[in-house]
């Protein structure tokens, strides 16, 4: 056997009798349905074969390849593009995987499969070049069949390093300028679909470039005739080394018993080929976003049987998405040990709140110029009205940021715009990392229950999140307390997370109302926790239409969890999202700092520039 057969014989469907067990004792908890992130948990649990194991060891792995068909002028970004990223990832450290490491606390790894270039000084780079890029796929098969198991075998070798020391999961990524167009025909191959269907824009293309790439898809499939059933055919004639590394890295995991985590469209194509080669394999992989103008990416996820849990408009592979799940995965983990083996002291009504601002140096919190506060013996007192509006230079300049980041623009979705909502609303351009978040949690109960305690307790330790209870039976008349409360909370805590739990609609209306009116006031970022709260904020957002740029819909707008959740939890959830955002803005580095080549077509024609910083 070579080291292919030899893999694909050593993967084992993982055995189910401790998920069995611990999903019997998760399901007897009465607030433990969360969903898509259960069966994640599950999932690692049986691939460990452990009841409590450790948040996973992990590695950020990003292959990098050329392609032949980079000639046929299918991106917006010259070929030279995956040589500048991959020097971008090392040297200059600035790329989104840069960030989603960061974030993650994982170690990045960078393998050149086939740049089309000699590149010996880069330092870190892992060499395991096959040629210098892919043929071009519309003359004839983009690479050999001994290519291509040469690809997937290098992912398996790479995989064996991180599961020797340690790792027990892999976020994979890739960069390749033009390899969307191999992922795409490599989904048509597989799933039966036409070239329409399953090509999307890419580094976000225009209209002529992306009539112009589907043609090149078509030509590409018709001169190759790959065969569906046949992994290796379709790696080899319409693939490329990059892809065929991924396809080796989860045959690899699968192999050492190592869970990886998809991100975006190429990465799924990927997946298919090593599905088509070792069905089993799947138990091994989590789904993290489903990517909507990648338009095979939701059809490669159901062949798979993958539910994604996020929606974020993410163009990238690069672990952006992959990253946050990981975070929830651990966040999962946390939960099912406090809810198992810990036993968690109650909450107080009121959790003591830091004195300590945390809007960031050179940040204006928002707050001291606004109408809407007086000065009552020498401390500022709320006075209720209209918010001030979020403040528009600074939105101005972390969008032209991130328009400038060395990305495709705006490939990297709600992310963006999470940084530009909570520039506005923090007065600073460049939010810090350690921009403080509570909850305020709205209940018609003086205690919550034991169970809840200890799942909140998990939840909100991770990020020193404080929880601030608030019984609509003390609320007054007018709610008064309320508006105040989040007014106070706000200039502590520039994200804002409003909860509810036991409440009717009625009963928590105008309370939660008023805390939304606070909250802006004061000048937070607010994240509807539940299904009753983000309900409330639209209805508050359609009678004070001032109050919507100070909301972020996290439930259901990016999380699809398929889940009930009460007490503000898909708030702390929605956290790790915004977390990863603000790794994006100030971990990422510009084409200016990285030297990577702007845009030459798309939205980023013309609006990306290499040479200047600021306007």
């Amino acid at each position: 056997m070579n080291i292919l057969e030899r893999t694909i014989a050593g993967i084992e469907i993982p055995a189910v009798g401790i998920s069995d067990t611990v999903r019997a004792a998760w399901n007897a908890q009465p607030h433990t349905d969360f969903g898509r992130l259960t069966a994640a948990l599950l999932k690692y649990i049986a691939i460990t074969g452990e009841r409590h194991p450790m948040p996973p060891q992990t590695s950020v792995v990003i292959s990098c390849a050329d392609h032949g068909v980079a000639a046929e002028s299918v991106s917006a970004y010259p070929p030279e593009t995956t040589l500048n990223m991959m020097c971008n990832y090392l040297i200059a450290r600035g790329g989104a995987a840069n960030a989603a490491a960061n974030y993650a606390g994982a170690d990045l790894m960078v393998a050149d499969l086939g740049v089309n270039t000699n590149h010996a000084d880069i330092p870190g780079l892992l060499h395991h070049s096959i040629a210098h890029g892919t043929a071009n796929m519309t003359k004839g098969p983009a690479m050999t069949r001994a290519q291509a198991i040469q690809s997937i075998e290098t992912g398996i070798a790479i995989a064996n390093d991180c599961a020797d020391r340690g790792d027990r999961c892999i976020l994979p990524g890739e960069m390749g300028i033009s390899n969307t167009t191999s992922s795409a025909a490599m989904a048509a191959t597989f799933l039966g679909l036409s070239p329409e269907e399953v090509t999307g824009r890419g580094a976000n293309i225009s209209d002529k470039r992306l009539a112009h790439k589907v043609e090149i898809v078509r030509r590409a499939l018709a001169v190759n005739c790959p065969d569906p059933h046949d992994g290796l055919d379709v790696l080899a004639k319409v693939g490329g080394f990059e892809l065929g590394c991924i396809a080796g890295l989860i045959l690899g995991a699968a192999a050492r018993r190592m869970l990886v985590i998809l991100d975006g469209a190429n990465t799924t194509s990927a997946a298919l080929v090593a599905h088509a080669l070792a069905p089993n394999c799947v138990h091994y992989l989590l789904a993290s976003h489903a990517s909507l103008t990648e338009h095979s990416h939701p059809h490669a996820l159901r062949r798979l049987g993958l539910l994604p849990v996020l929606r974020l408009d993410i163009r990238l592979s690069e672990a952006a998405g992959s990253s946050i799940v990981l975070r929830m995965l651990e966040q999962m983990l946390k939960v099912w040990e406090m809810i198992d083996i810990s036993a968690a002291p109650p909450l107080p009504p009121h959790i003591a709140r830091s004195p300590f601002p945390a809007s960031g140096e050179g940040c204006y919190s928002g707050t001291s110029a606004s109408p809407v506060y007086g000065e009552h013996g020498g401390q500022r007192e709320p006075i209720e009205g209209t918010p001030p509006p979020p403040n528009q230079s600074a939105m101005d300049a972390a969008q032209y940021r991130l328009d400038n980041l060395a990305k495709p623009i705006h490939s990297l979705g709600y992310l963006e715009r999470i940084a530009v909502q909570l520039a506005g609303v923090t007065h600073c351009e460049h939010p810090p990392l350690d921009t403080r978040a509570a909850l305020l949690l709205i209940t018609e109960k003086k205690e919550l229950p034991a169970d809840l305690t200890r799942i909140l307790n998990a939840l909100t330790d991770a990020h020193g999140i404080p929880i601030d209870m608030l019984p609509i039976i003390q609320c007054t008349e007018k709610n008064a307390d309320t508006y105040k409360t989040a007014y106070d909370l706000a200039h502590t805590y520039p994200l804002l997370i409003l909860g509810t739990y036991e409440t009717t609609e009625n009963s928590a209306a105008q309370i939660l109302s008023d805390a939304l009116r606070g909250a802006a006031a004061g000048g937070s970022l607010i994240l509807p926790g539940d299904a009753r709260a983000d309900n409330i904020a639209h209805k508050t957002e359609e009678n004070a239409p001032t109050l919507a740029p100070f909301i972020l819909h996290v439930l259901p707008d990016m999380l699809t969890l398929d889940a009930h959740l009460t007490a503000g939890i898909a708030g702390i959830l929605g956290i790790e999202i915004v977390r990863a955002a603000l790794h994006v803005i100030n971990d990422m580095k510009t084409f200016t700092e990285t030297g990577v080549a702007v845009a030459i077509d798309g939205a980023g024609a013309g609006r990306q520039v290499r040479g200047q910083t600021k306007k």
